[in-house]
């Protein structure tokens, strides 16, 4: 309520409400969440690998199937995520 009277007061407009959807985004914004921690966890190691190899001068060897399993999980993660955005654009009630 007071934000309402703050609103009225200050002559802003009333955010728009958001629909049911929003929940079922939440919850699979979450899992990416938790997705891509573990994939930046896989890539941290990936560069510690790497940089201890150059420091002590040798061959760097990367994990292949580690980095590209890393990779196609941020594309399906910017996929899902692009049609969250889209729904929840449309989503809203005007």
């Amino acid at each position: 309520m007071s934000d309402f009277i703050r609103r009225a007061a200050l002559k802003r407009a009333m955010p728009r409400p958001l629909a049911a959807f929003d929940l079922k985004a939440y919850q699979v914004l979450c899992q990416i969440n938790a997705q891509l921690r573990v994939a930046g966890n896989n890539l941290n190691q990936i560069a510690k690998a790497c940089n201890s190899a150059v420091v002590l001068g040798e061959p760097v060897i990367v994990n292949r199937g580690l980095l590209e399993s890393v990779q196609h999980l941020i594309q399906q993660n910017q996929t899902a995520i692009k049609t969250i955005v889209a729904n929840l654009t449309n989503s809203t009630v005007r």
